[in-house]
């Protein structure tokens, strides 16, 4: 069995695979994750190795002391791959862009994949079906937009983020959730007809906690199992068993 740790800005979710099934999974707020990764361990004594997804560098200040007695990796691109890395910075490469073109390679080893990671930044990664990984782009996410807007302006409220009811908004509450809304949509869109025009046959994966936000897959794309990144550590935590 694997312990894999995927650290987010103000959560950590925690899964164990047996194999490539979940058969336990949670998520605690960044105070807790080492008492809860103790209690896994006491319930899962099978644990043999552990992977952890850390963007954050959250473990750099508070290193998992716990787990000192199992093989712990760090997914980062140094690691063997199920994929050419093609990136000209592959030590700037983030963590979780790396575990989402694993999870893709393993699930879509012969497709043109394009995964859209809807989290505090939209990433965009793709990897065609010889699973060569040429890299995407970044932009905001939803919440860092809504932040924006208040914050770098003088008398624009600052918003949660909401559907809107129209794409012409009718209010300045309404304008700003137009703007956030419709402009990701329209970027996504652009995003994913650039790669069609080149990569025709091409296979969208939308993930993160703000793809839920869409209020329906754009089209030729479809939402991913909330399971992928962290399928994507573990295959990368199977590939590198040799080093055990």
């Amino acid at each position: 069995m694997h312990l894999i740790l995927d650290f987010g800005n103000t959560l950590i979710k925690c899964f164990v695979f047996d194999q490539q099934s979940v058969v336990f999974k949670n998520s605690v707020n960044i105070d807790g994750w080492q008492q809860n990764g103790v209690q896994i361990l006491e319930r899962f004594p099978g644990i043999e190795a552990v992977m952890i997804s850390d963007v954050s560098g959250i473990t750099k200040q508070n290193p998992p002391i716990f787990l000192r007695e199992l093989p712990l990796y760090y997914c980062n691109s140094t690691l063997k791959l199920p994929f050419t890395n093609h990136y000209k910075t592959p030590k700037r490469l983030g963590a979780d862009r790396i575990a989402l073109m694993a999870a893709g390679a393993l699930l879509h080893p012969t497709e043109d994949l394009l995964v859209i990671d809807l989290g505090t930044c939209i990433t965009y990664d793709f990897k065609d079906k010889n699973n060569n990984f040429f890299g995407g782009a970044i932009a905001p996410g939803f919440s860092m937009r809504y932040k924006s807007l208040h914050e770098k302006t003088g008398q624009l409220p600052d918003l949660e983020p909401k559907h809107p009811e129209h794409w012409i908004g009718n209010t300045t509450e309404n304008a700003i959730h137009s703007g956030v809304y419709f402009g990701i949509i329209s970027e996504i869109e652009g995003q994913i007809a650039l790669y069609q025009k080149k990569y025709g046959d091409l296979t969208v994966i939308l993930v993160g906690g703000d793809a839920e936000r869409l209020s329906k897959p754009l089209k030729n794309s479809i939402f991913a199992h909330s399971n992928f990144l962290a399928i994507g550590l573990n295959y990368i935590l199977e590939l590198n068993k040799s080093e055990w």
